[in-house]
């Protein structure tokens, strides 16, 4: 006897939810079938998948191994049926894309803005998540696209640059021995405590192995979940932060923060479009990449190199070819948690 999508699926929610009459309610039918397909699965590999403790499902070594494997078969079928309704879909699909924290906060919108106004297809959606969750959503089929830099590389996963960033120091505004500085050696930041994000953030990672390299050992003290919280923490005293020219461009004016140039270590990184090697792609998801493309061309890249003002003032270099135009497009982010 073969086995059944449906029963893969029961046997992974009675795994998460360790009960069979939640299960059962859950999936609306009654906690026998529930216990009919787990026994089929059972017979149908010849190997105990569940044993019964204290009157609790718990899971074998093999039922631990099918559930984990169930889970990406389960993603992998959803993905197919995504995909498959693209080509029978007569209604512009939505553009679902991913991207890191700091290019979907700070550039993604005004190109999305000039993308609809030379051609609009319709709603777009996207999910700001970490590198690592980034790829998980391209593998599941729940984004078409992610875009960003250092996603993790891995043989299904095709990256190609399109854009420039650079990352600079900031500090509070006044108070600090930086607050007056135009630049500083990798040297003079030792005994300094460090704003940042979690450890897997790309910035963090960035900034910890280009002054690793040059001997300074990062201590990062205070820890926050957004870039805009890293700001804050800096313009409050608690610390100094390296985040990107596109985080801290608009707040230079207003003095929140001082930012600072590290004169010997290589800050800058590019951004990457990321997609499924092999994957389809709509012709919406396309349009777009072509359109990254053309706007990543030498005399309209999306770059973010420092640019000093004059008269002294600190100023930033605004990312050219991505005006915002446009006004009928709905855009829908969602941000990690």
């Amino acid at each position: 006897m073969s086995i059944s999508l449906n029963q893969l699926q029961t046997f992974v929610r009675l795994a998460e939810l360790g009960n069979f009459t939640r299960t059962a309610e859950e999936l609306g039918v009654t906690p026998p079938a529930v216990t009919l397909q787990i026994r089929a699965l059972s017979e149908h590999f010849g190997v105990p998948l569940v044993e019964i403790v204290k009157r609790r499902p718990i899971l074998t070594r093999a039922g631990r191994f099918l559930a984990e494997r169930s889970r990406g078969v389960i993603d992998s079928v959803a993905a197919l049926e995504r995909e498959m309704k693209r080509f029978s879909a007569t209604e512009p699909q939505p553009l679902v894309l991913g991207a890191t924290v700091t290019y979907g906060s700070y550039i993604l919108s005004p190109l999305l803005a000039k993308f609809e106004a030379v051609r609009s297809h319709g709603d777009i959606d996207v999910r700001v998540e970490n590198p690592a969750q980034l790829v998980a959503l391209l593998r599941s089929g729940e984004v078409s696209i992610a875009l960003g830099s250092d996603l993790p590389k891995a043989a299904d996963i095709e990256a190609r640059p399109f854009a420039a960033d650079h990352l600079v120091l900031i500090v509070p505004a006044a108070g600090h021995r930086f607050s007056d500085r135009r630049s500083v050696r990798a040297a003079d930041l030792t005994g300094e405590s460090f704003v940042g994000r979690e450890a897997d953030s790309p910035t963090r990672i960035l900034a910890e192995r280009a002054l690793g390299e040059q001997g300074v050992r990062v201590h990062t003290r205070v820890v926050v979940s957004s870039l805009e919280g890293v700001i804050r923490a800096v313009e409050a005293g608690l610390g100094i932060g390296i985040v990107s020219w596109l985080a801290v461009e608009r707040l230079l004016s207003q003095q929140r923060v001082h930012a600072v140039e590290i004169a010997d270590v290589d800050l800058r990184r590019e951004f990457e479009i990321v997609t499924l090697r092999g994957g389809h792609l709509s012709a919406n998801a396309l349009a777009f990449i072509e359109f990254l493309e053309t706007a990543a061309a030498p005399s309209a890249t999306p770059s973010v190199e420092p640019a000093r003002a004059a008269a002294g003032a600190e100023s930033l270099a605004l990312p050219r070819g991505i005006a915002a135009g446009g006004d009928n497009i709905e855009i829908t982010f969602s941000f990690p948690k």
